[in-house]
């Protein structure tokens, strides 16, 4: 049954919207049509979607007695689609508050009703304003509306506030997009030329847009990503002290893209040895799970999780890191849950040095995400290594082997950054005491940069040396 455009909009429903729908469809100012009604509660009931097996099965069900009409059945599916489709406009309006009175506006406008008018333009002024590219664009046609009342009533336009939020609008989203295209040239190697960001830096200077704090950080963000690392240093510093000044201003989304830009700046670092830049971004990182804005805003990535975890207990806060566990795991997806539960709990009993524990929390769960896979298989070769567990380790090394060769899923990166982890560790445990050995290791390991958890191996030779 080629129904997927339909399954689709229907999976996009959010389990509190259900009966919101259901009601929607069932006002008649937007649907008269039962049979759509009816085709609806069909395809959200588990059981009545194991009854279809194609169209003339669900027709049959549709229309008892009558002859299939796929004609008929194509329409209902189209209905269905459409419906749903308005329905999420009008959820985005209802979130929307802005959007929806310019579009009261522009209706207004169009009907001739200056008074009304007046009074939605009253209440669009009166609206909390985040520092955001839309903002102003909303802003723009704002004073764009504007416009062409005054100019319906031979009165004198406001070009000067639909210039400002014009160019306001231009010089965010430029900078913005040019944010972007760095990031992708760094992540792919791949040179993308980039008009007019020079022209537009001076004039954005030259104009103190910096009055728009939100214009100003993402500008600092343009200077970290393209400067030199110690210039970039400089304003990484000014971008967080601009957000800790004025976080309350932005919206969830920039807010989320800056701390981003901060924390890739951090992760950049680190990876080049800069190991004080470990407890700047587990700062950086407290201070987001702080801001109630963010962390209720959507799920929390099970990998954002992951990487504070581990952030944390690399700077030797179990403490901390079972407390942010324990409250902050409901926050994630329910179907990530138990896996992110059972894995970081078995790194944080790992360094805790309680291996029985963490061999237990990772016998609980079949990890069927692949990133789950190759850390938990390296967590167990830690173990094995700390408790001097030589053949089982050797069994396991084995093992690893041939899941990062044979699996398809696993990249060119992965395999090279785990086969050197694996590697190093096995020369490790061979050199024993021996300080000549563990040194030769040591050489080799700092001048190899693509290797998994590089930390700990350099932990354990420091410690075999002493």
């Amino acid at each position: 049954m080629r129904t997927i455009k339909v399954q689709e909009l229907l999976a996009a429903l959010k389990t509190h919207e259900l009966a919101a729908f259901e009601s929607y469809l069932l006002s008649p100012l937007f649907n008269k049509n039962t049979a759509v009604v009816y085709l609806y509660k069909i395809l959200i009931s588990e059981e009545g979607q194991k009854k279809i097996e194609d169209k003339k099965g669900l027709f049959k069900i549709l229309f008892p007695g009558k002859r299939y009409d796929d004609k008929q059945m194509r329409y209902l599916f189209s209905y269905l689609s459409g419906h749903l489709e308005n329905f999420f406009v009008l959820r985005e309006l209802d979130n929307d508050p802005q959007q929806s009175l310019l579009l009261l506006r522009k209706s207004l406008t169009e009907r001739k009703a200056p008074k009304a008018h007046s009074f939605a333009r009253y209440r669009f002024s009166q609206l909390n304003s985040e520092e955001s590219v839309s903002r102003y664009l909303l802003h723009y046609q704002s004073a764009e509306l504007d416009h062409q009342v005054a100019a319906s009533r031979v009165r004198h336009a406001d070009y000067l506030s639909i210039l400002n939020n014009l160019d306001h609008f231009y010089f965010l989203r430029k900078l913005q997009l040019h944010c972007e295209l760095i990031n992708l040239r760094n992540v792919f190697n791949k040179e993308t030329e980039m008009f007019l960001i020079d022209s537009i830096c001076e004039l954005i200077l030259r104009n103190n847009f910096f009055q728009s704090p939100i214009i100003e950080v993402y500008y600092e963000i343009l200077m970290v990503l393209s400067a030199e690392e110690k210039t970039g240093e400089l304003h990484f510093k000014k971008v967080l002290a601009l957000i800790n000044r004025h976080h309350d201003l932005f919206s969830v989304e920039d807010l989320n893209n800056a701390y981003q830009y901060v924390k890739n700046f951090c992760i950049r670092l680190i990876n080049k040895g800069r190991d004080d830049y470990r407890m700047i971004l587990f700062d950086i990182y407290k201070t987001i799970l702080s801001n109630k804005r963010l962390l209720n805003h959507g799920d929390f990535s099970p990998w954002e999780f992951k990487n504070i975890v581990t952030l944390g207990l690399r700077l030797h806060q179990e403490k901390w890191v079972k407390e942010f566990i324990r409250k902050t795991i409901h926050f994630l997806p329910s179907q990530e849950r138990a896996n992110a539960l059972t894995y970081n709990s078995a790194m944080l009993s790992f360094y805790q040095k309680n291996y029985r524990q963490t061999l237990k929390h990772l016998q609980e769960v079949e990890f069927t995400d692949l990133y789950y896979q190759l850390d938990s298989r390296s967590i167990l070769l830690k173990v094995y290594f700390e408790t001097d567990d030589a053949e089982t380790m050797l069994h396991h090394i084995s093992a690893f082997k041939i899941f990062i060769r044979r699996n398809k899923l696993v990249s060119a990166y992965q395999r090279e950054i785990y086969l050197n982890f694996i590697r190093f560790t096995l020369k490790i445990f061979r050199a024993g005491t021996s300080l000549k050995k563990l040194q030769m290791v040591q050489t080799d390991i700092q001048q190899q940069a693509n290797i998994s958890d590089k930390s700990w191996l350099l932990e354990k030779i420091e410690e075999l040396s002493q």
